[in-house]
């Protein structure tokens, strides 16, 4: 189990939204999900691709690992601000 920094409470979240390909959003999803409880996922507009996690900010290294390593598998990531 991940050790939580001192700075970072259990129950400080985190939401960050995401385009990637739209072809890519199950096999993305399946793989979080084998994390367990790392993040809640939600397809916010799945003809974009846009996806929105959330997620204690104690995970905030094992998020962006993960979403690090999905380039191996040809998926790039796109932050974007707060859109509708």
């Amino acid at each position: 189990m991940n050790k939580i920094p001192q700075d970072q409470g259990i129950f400080e979240e985190r939401t960050r939204k995401y385009i990637i390909d739209r072809s890519a959003i199950g096999f993305f999803k399946s793989i979080l999900e084998s994390y367990e409880d790392v993040a809640i996922f939600s397809v916010l507009d799945g003809d974009r691709g846009l996806i929105e996690l959330i997620y204690p900010a104690c995970f905030e290294d094992d998020v962006r690992g993960i979403i690090a390593d999905m380039i191996h598998y040809g998926i790039g990531f796109r932050e974007v601000p707060d859109v509708q």
